[in-house]
């Protein structure tokens, strides 16, 4: 027969044991409690984070949009504050090249007001210098004597003056009118024939080529009549007399007179002159020719003509055309 213990018969390690069972029990109660209010506490944490993520992402989404429409518009402020500064600037460059245009071609025609003015000026001061060089230098008479010729033709003499390094001469046509031969001497006793080539009735000269060809002869030039003055001293090379002796003389004198007969124009002399001189050259101090001995009035002393420069070319360049 079992015998039966009664309540509060336990044996002590029992009621021990019942004890820390019923503690154990208590804690897990207690821990499973702790658990659970932390798994709730944990979910809780985690929506809440996750709806501030949801949020943040939100908000951020709303940013960015923003922050896209306000660089849109940026861009497009530039875009178009970028157009109208352009077209601005051209504007502005247009009206200062338009300016700058202006002022070059203003600037240009004072230029070439100044520079008109200058030459003009320039060239008044070089023409009086040229003159007073011209009056102060000395003539080299010997040099201008090689281009002087004696020209006889049996029944006359008289001078010539060369024009043309081939041999080509001026003379009075009178001296040769009616000759049958010509014969031409150089200041260095050479001598040869020439032909006659040319003439003028009116003006009384002709020209006479020496026959012999591959000359290279001193020539001189004519003087612009513009440059002729009165009182401007003259020089007449020549055969004064038509004599041997008296070959390749020079008088001096001056210009005493401009005078115009029968349509011609004449440069008048007091340098002694006579028959001798006809044809040959009245030369001035820049060793031009100034005019070509024409004739002077006999009896009187100091009244003499020359053929005037200009009237002298005029006549050579129309018979050099038509040969």
């Amino acid at each position: 027969m079992t015998k039966r213990i009664k309540r509060g018969d336990y044996p002590k390690h029992v009621k021990v044991l019942w004890i820390l069972v019923s503690i154990l029990a208590l804690m897990n109660i207690l821990i499973i409690f702790y658990l659970f209010s932390i798994n709730s506490t944990v979910n809780e944490m985690r929506d809440s984070i996750n709806h501030s993520i949801f949020n943040l992402e939100n908000n951020l989404v709303v940013y960015q949009n923003k922050q896209d429409a306000e660089m849109k518009s940026l861009e497009d402020w530039v875009k178009d504050t970028g157009i109208t500064l352009a077209n601005r600037i051209e504007e502005v460059n247009d009206n200062l090249n338009a300016k700058f245009d202006s002022q070059i071609q203003e600037l240009n025609s004072e230029l070439d007001k100044l520079r008109n003015e200058s030459e003009e000026k320039y060239g008044t001061i070089s023409a009086k210098i040229d003159v007073i060089e011209n009056r102060t230098k000395e003539v080299n008479l010997e040099e201008i004597e090689k281009s002087i010729v004696y020209v006889e033709t049996g029944e006359y003499a008289g001078s010539g003056v060369i024009f043309d390094e081939g041999g080509y001469i001026v003379t009075s046509r009178h001296l040769i009118l009616d000759a049958d031969r010509i014969n031409v001497e150089l200041y260095d006793g050479r001598e040869y024939d020439a032909d006659r080539i040319g003439q003028s009735r009116k003006k009384d000269l002709t020209i006479i080529k020496i026959r012999k060809s591959g000359l290279n002869l001193s020539k001189l030039e004519f003087e612009d009549p513009e440059n002729i003055k009165i009182g401007d001293t003259v020089y007449a090379i020549g055969n004064p007399l038509g004599e041997e002796i008296t070959k390749f003389t020079v008088n001096k004198g001056v210009i005493s007179g401009l005078r115009e007969d029968d349509e011609i124009n004449y440069v008048q002399t007091d340098a002694a002159l006579n028959p001798g001189n006809s044809g040959g050259p009245l030369v001035n101090e820049n060793g031009k020719i100034v005019g070509i001995v024409a004739w002077g009035y006999s009896g009187t002393e100091g009244l003499s003509f020359a053929i005037r420069s200009d009237e002298v070319q005029e006549f050579i360049d129309e018979e050099m055309n038509n040969l």
